[in-house]
């Protein structure tokens, strides 16, 4: 048994993440109550029974408060815990500088059907009830299947709803929401209603909303994903999750997380495609033709000199292309911009940032406008320096600089000037009589001689 100091007096807060049904009382009551007993189940429903209503919280509560509804000691409490810790239905806390030591969020059971799919829960009711019990409890929980030879007819979702025109506003930062933008396309051919059909052993239907599809549309294209490894890695991800509550932010999320770590759980079929992928021939990288035709995963491999990006650029081009909505051209721009023009060897993920940032804000939509913008506004800059430089350069020059600077004498300074000249010129002319010629001088030394 796992250690874990608990004490009578300590406070705890009780949390929800759902709300219990009918299904999943059924799923409580018929599964996991052969599996952790009475006693943890009469825990797990005093827990609730605490919960505020019409919240998903509790007031503070003490363990010494808990043990006496149910007659439990700590070490009772402990170990009925640590069975409803391990087979899912609580997870513990333990918070820092709180009112509160710990924190227990009640978990909803598992749906029957994702119950008994499952590998090491349905063993281990197997043994505790044997088979006969078991096989009962799968006829009861048993969905029924369709009839033979019946042909599906259900449209598909893009045959309905205009895919392209809703991810327009999908997914745009709050920042701009008030702003022009620029609208962005990208190859959705990913055939999304195919990759549903091979995920409906483990993930209902329920399970996608609108924008969890628009989401997977364009990991897909991000990651140059098939449908069959989207569905494995679907299955990997939410199979013991799907029938649990959670908001479409949080799916979002998860699914981001999903294919970043997707390296590590490549199937055979797509290593063999990613060794494919990397041999894709790319044109020359200053060619806006290039930027805009060649998936950044290739573009910038090859811009990098690398045979496969690295986690942090794979992250990046992500965050590109589904948060800010940039198309794969100006993705591609903004990585040879910061990477060849601007030669930011140490490629700070901040600066390419700010350069997407100021492109979206302007409306840029293809790498060939954003790169002659740019260029035109940084020659800009550069002349208003260069002038700038001139400038103080003419200010900290000298007289001539300010005299320059200042422009012309006024009339007065000139006619002083004048005059200092004159006044010099008679001076000049004064001195140079006086001073004696070469005959004079011979004379003078033959008179000092002849003393």
């Amino acid at each position: 048994m796992m250690e874990r100091e608990l004490s009578g007096t300590d406070l705890c807060l009780i949390m929800s993440n759902g709300v219990v049904d009918r299904e999943a009382y059924q799923s409580l009551y018929y599964l996991y109550q052969p599996i952790i007993g009475v006693k943890a189940l009469g825990l797990y429903q005093t827990f609730w029974s605490e919960m505020i209503p019409g919240k998903t919280k509790s007031q503070y509560i003490s363990h010494a408060e808990l043990g006496t509804l149910l007659g439990f000691s700590v070490e009772e409490f402990k170990e009925e815990l640590f069975k409803l810790e391990g087979i899912g239905l609580i997870r513990t806390f333990e918070a820092k500088q709180a009112a509160y030591r710990y924190v227990y969020q009640i978990r909803v059971p598992l749906a029957p059907h994702t119950f008994l799919n499952d590998g090491v829960l349905s063993s281990l009711l197997f043994y505790r009830v044997g088979e006969i019990r078991f096989r009962s409890l799968q006829n009861r929980f048993r969905t029924e299947p369709l009839p033979k030879n019946v042909v599906d007819r259900t449209v598909r979702f893009d045959q309905v709803f205009d895919v392209k025109a809703g991810l327009a506003s999908a997914h745009q930062p709050k920042s701009y929401a008030k702003q022009e933008r620029a609208a962005y396309e990208f190859d959705y051919s990913f055939d999304l209603e195919e990759m549903k059909r091979q995920t409906d052993r483990f993930l209902p239907r329920s399970f996608y909303t609108k924008s969890i599809d628009h989401l997977l549309l364009k990991l897909a294209y991000v990651t140059q994903s098939n449908e069959a490894l989207m569905a494995e890695l679907l299955n990997a991800r939410f199979r013991h999750e799907a029938y649990l509550p959670m908001t479409d932010s949080e799916k979002q999320e998860r699914c981001k997380q999903m294919m970043l770590s997707a390296k590590q759980k490549l199937s055979r079929e797509k290593k063999a495609k990613v060794a494919v992928l990397e041999e894709v021939e790319v044109g020359e990288l200053s060619e806006t033709e290039t930027m805009e035709g060649t998936h950044p995963k290739h573009y910038v491999a090859k811009l990098r000199k690398v045979k496969a990006l690295s986690e942090r650029d794979e992250e990046l081009i992500q965050q590109l292309i589904i948060d800010y909505e940039m198309s794969s051209g100006i993705v591609n721009a903004a990585y040879y911009y910061a990477l060849v023009i601007k030669k930011d060897n140490r490629f700070s993920k901040n600066f390419l940032l700010s350069i997407v940032d100021d492109w979206k804000q302007k409306g840029y939509v293809t790498a060939a406008e954003a790169l002659a913008k740019t260029k035109e506004q940084d020659e800009l800059i550069s002349k208003k320096q260069d002038q700038k430089q001139e400038r103080s350069r003419q200010t900290v020059g000298g007289r001539r600089g300010r005299s320059n600077a200042t422009g012309p004498n006024p009339k007065w300074l000139q006619e002083e000037k004048e005059k200092q000249q004159q006044y010099e010129a008679t001076k000049k002319a004064s001195f140079e009589a006086e001073v004696p010629d070469d005959e004079e001088m011979e004379r003078i030394l033959r008179e000092l001689k002849g003393k």
